[in-house]
């Protein structure tokens, strides 16, 4: 058919609509291609599955053989309630293990023993550490998924020099992890560690005894305590001491006082008799009585004479009443025997409050002393404790140091055992078919051979930018296809036209 040139830029000018519909046309487009070069594409797949396969048959074969080791790690113990026992299980194998176990495996020592063990010599040219690298890279260790199994691998050109080697390479393993982690020596260290401890203690117990002998201590909290309860009661007593000297003080005081009131001497016998002043006053005044009378009788009761007797008896009378009708005449004076007892209670209070003010320096001094000595015996407290603190922590060091003893003791007796144990699982046999056989790098050459050849068709086509289908004509013009001019190159082509 006839064909049109477009622009490059032409496909982004297609609608959403159109761009969908292009599936089916890239697909006749590639079909186109594929048919159009069918010698490009028939030249590039059989150049290159011919280049694969002499490539297969000329490389050297490599014979991969492997061995299985079990790696068991140290149980971990889970703890349980009183009720129920407790359960261990094996820890699975991890990342870190994995890569500590393959650097072992790939170590100079072990690859070289094993290359002694079963008499590997270098080529001629090269050397004994080329022959060892290029083992270790031959090397590879990995884990089998879903259980505690590592796969030691070897690939080499010869199946049974490759067999011996991998199970040569797992036997050192196995000898040179065990001597990894062989615990040599540690019995001795524990043995010379416990002999500095046990010195140790010893010392620490025998300062603490110096200590306490020297300063007299039994038992520093018994003591303490017993200096308390003292302390206490001895604050007690002098406040008790304090409150007798203050009723002393106010008991002195009352009897004091008491004895101010009470005279120290009262009369027990008294006499009385006729008061003679009484007497002559009442004789007095009968006489001026008797002289007023005559008076009256020669003069008037207003006369000067009878007025001046009226005054002196108007002033004889009040002294009259103002005298007692009898007097003292004789009194008998003792002692009195109230105000000799209470002079006797203020004595005795006296000399009690003298007593109480006498003692009481000597209890404060002994409350003052007794808290001297629990403020001291506080201070020795903490040397004491620090002291038997020490000795405990040799003494714990001491017991601590002997379990690791005999721990070590009987590592070292197991020589098999350690933290992680290795043990040969499945050795190595030679294999049946190599590890880089005919087949995948003939079907690699097929696949790719297609690959290059259909890409190489389409690359060419596509450097063509020519319309090819009436689909392209209509899609680019956005016009419809009326008709199609055939193209007629030759004549059979006219005639059928």
């Amino acid at each position: 058919m006839a064909t049109l040139q477009t622009f490059p830029e032409a496909t982004t000018l297609l609608p959403e609509g159109a761009r969908s519909a292009t599936a089916p046309l890239a697909l006749r487009s590639f079909l186109y291609a594929v048919f159009k070069h069918r010698r490009l594409v028939i030249g590039v797949f059989l150049l290159v599955v011919v280049a694969s396969a002499i490539a297969a048959v000329l490389r050297p074969r490599t014979w991969r053989v492997s061995t299985k080791v079990l790696v068991k790690l140290g149980e971990a113990v889970q703890l349980a309630p009183a009720e129920s026992p407790s359960r261990s299980f094996a820890l699975p194998l991890s990342q870190e293990v994995v890569k500590t176990e393959a650097e072992i495996v790939k170590s100079v020592q072990v690859v070289q023993q094993a290359a002694e063990r079963i008499g590997v010599q270098p080529e001629p040219g090269t050397s004994m550490d080329e022959l060892i690298a290029n083992m270790q890279r031959g090397l590879i260790v990995q884990p089998v998924p879903g259980s505690n199994v590592l796969q030691i691998s070897y690939l080499g050109r010869d199946p049974q020099r490759a067999t011996s080697m991998v199970n040569a390479v797992t036997d050192v393993y196995i000898d040179h992890h065990n001597e990894v982690y062989r615990n040599e020596g540690v019995h001795s260290f524990y043995t010379e560690q416990l002999r500095t401890l046990i010195g140790e203690k010893r010392t620490a117990q025998r300062r603490l005894r110096k200590y306490l002998k020297k300063e007299g201590i039994v038992d520093v909290d018994q003591e303490i305590q017993i200096l308390n309860q003292d302390l206490l009661e001895q604050e007690k007593a002098l406040k008790t001491h304090h409150a007798k000297i203050a009723g002393t003080e106010r008991k002195v005081e009352q009897l004091r006082a008491q004895l101010a009131a009470t005279p120290a001497r009262v009369a027990h016998a008294e006499e009385y008799a006729a008061n003679p002043t009484l007497e002559r006053f009442k004789a007095k005044l009968t006489e001026l009585e008797i002289a007023r009378n005559d008076l009256l009788l020669r003069y008037l009761p207003t006369d000067r004479h009878v007025r001046d007797v009226e005054e002196e008896i108007a002033s004889l009378k009040p002294r009259i009443r103002e005298e007692s009708e009898h007097v003292l005449s004789k009194q008998t004076v003792g002692r009195n025997e109230l105000h000799a007892d209470v002079q006797r209670n203020a004595y005795t209070g006296e000399v009690n409050l003298a007593d109480l003010r006498a003692r009481e320096p000597g209890l404060v001094a002994r409350l003052e002393g007794t808290r001297k000595q629990l403020h001291a015996l506080r201070d020795k407290r903490f040397t004491v404790l620090n002291l038997k603190q020490e000795a405990e922590e040799r003494a714990y060091a001491v017991d601590l140091y002997r379990k690791k003893q005999v721990e070590a003791r009987a590592a070292e007796a197991m020589t098999t055992q350690s933290m992680v144990n290795v043990s040969v699982v499945e050795r190595a046999s030679p294999p049946q078919e190599p590890e880089n056989g005919l087949l995948l790098p003939l079907a690699l050459g097929l696949l790719g051979g297609a690959a290059l050849a259909a890409g190489m068709a389409v690359a060419v086509e596509y450097l063509n930018r020519r319309l090819r289908f009436e689909e392209e004509v209509e899609r680019f013009l956005e016009l419809p296809v009326l008709a199609v001019i055939p193209d007629l190159e030759t004549t059979d082509d006219i005639a059928k036209a």
